[in-house]
């Protein structure tokens, strides 16, 4: 099985690896979208994204 591999890293933070995982028979390709330590698997990359968008946000709404 190989390592995750940063494909995204925005200048304002976050990072976005491409990771393949093998279940059974088959491999599943699944994106690790991370921001301040709070990382999720996505089946794709716009979700990966988003996730790291709305983080973003959630951490400039708490600091105000």
């Amino acid at each position: 099985m190989a390592l995750p591999e940063l494909i995204y890293a925005p200048i304002d933070g976050g990072t976005i690896h491409r990771y393949e995982i093998i279940g059974g028979k088959r491999k599943f390709l699944r994106f690790i979208g991370c921001y301040l330590g709070q990382c999720n698997f996505h089946k794709n990359i716009d979700d990966a994204i988003d996730y790291i968008k709305n983080l973003k946000e959630s951490q400039k709404i708490q600091k105000t």
